[in-house]
């Protein structure tokens, strides 16, 4: 089923005080780290309940979680599927809830935002908001680390609820990477799909302008395992606005039509390792038109993530999210 994306609404607000004059919730979830871009529109966000949401990835002691009684601690949780659907459990979201529910995205990790889109979809929960806060600058440029630790072509894995009905024949199998700054994550799936054809798609636009170089910077270092580009083969890189999840999937879509057209698919794998927001637009990609395809979404998982990344606040953007039946 082909979907035009372009159809569904995003709005963007230049700072915390716009958003909060022009936009109200029932409920408000966030994952709490220290950054600016996610403590202070928090702080200021108009909402009835907010919940601070405690993650695993970021280590934090219970001696260091924010004042608030509404901190719901999932750090105990090991997978995607389990924080996502006890947080929802939790805070009873259900599908005859009419409560305006936002979701910002700015300090999960992506496959607990890809989780999130299947298991609302799943409740029957057709219209949400997500909100994603864009940086000023990333703290050591391109130089930033994101994930602690190494990362081993064995911790890469289907994401929960996007396994997808995959056939013997591997002979055209396809992977679609998101390359963003993590290049040890970049080369970890390439790694594990090593025998796939692979697609770069960059962040451009950028967040920022500086920062399309810095990602092609960090990028290159997953050269050997991704494989080089050459002006011969132009499908190996495409790009997509680093802030624009309806767009990205308008593009994705397009780009495996035009390479199913080329030459039958045996088995495609998407692996979104850019922005929050591009994130967000593989996994509407995947629930519109991937259901029971030989399609997954693939993650190389990391146990560490650090907790503060980016300096200020640019951009907030909020994008209205509508899922299929």
């Amino acid at each position: 089923m082909k979907i035009d994306y372009t159809q569904f609404y995003k709005e963007r607000f230049s700072s915390i005080e716009e958003i909060k004059s022009q936009c109200n919730w029932d409920i408000f979830i966030s994952a709490y780290n220290d950054s600016d871009r996610v403590v202070k529109v928090f702080e200021k966000i108009n909402s009835i309940k907010k919940y601070w949401i405690i993650l695993p990835e970021y280590g934090y002691l219970p001696i260091e979680y924010p004042h608030s009684q509404d901190v719901i601690d999932l750090s105990s949780q090991k997978t995607e599927d389990q924080i996502v659907s006890k947080l929802c459990n939790q805070i009873s979201i259900q599908e005859s809830d009419n409560r305006r529910v936002c979701i910002d995205i700015t300090g999960f990790m992506r496959s607990q935002v890809i989780f999130f889109i299947l298991y609302l979809q799943r409740k029957g929960i057709r219209r949400f908001d997500i909100i994603y806060t864009d940086p000023i600058s990333y703290v050591k440029k391109e130089k930033t680390e994101f994930t602690r630790g190494h990362v081993k072509k064995d911790d890469v894995r289907q994401v929960a609820g996007c396994e997808g009905n995959h056939f013997p024949d591997t002979s055209n199998d396809l992977l679609v990477i998101g390359s963003g700054y993590d290049y040890k994550l970049i080369a970890a799936v390439a790694k594990s799909k090593d025998h796939s054809r692979k697609i770069q798609m960059y962040g451009y636009p950028s967040l920022q302008p500086d920062m399309y170089q810095e990602n092609i910077l960090r990028a290159h270092k997953a050269e050997d395992p991704v494989g080089s580009r050459t002006s011969s083969t132009m499908a190996q890189a495409c790009y997509a606005p680093a802030n624009d999840p309806f767009v990205t999937a308008s593009i994705l879509s397009d780009l495996i039509e035009k390479e199913s057209q080329r030459k039958y698919i045996t088995n495609l794998y998407l692996s979104p390792l850019g922005t929050k927001a591009q994130t967000l637009g593989f996994g509407l990609y995947f629930v519109w038109e991937c259901r029971e395809k030989p399609i997954s979404i693939i993650f190389p998982f990391c146990k560490e993530y650090s907790r503060e990344t980016t300096y200020g606040i640019s951009k907030i953007w909020k994008y209205s999210i509508e899922l299929p039946v």
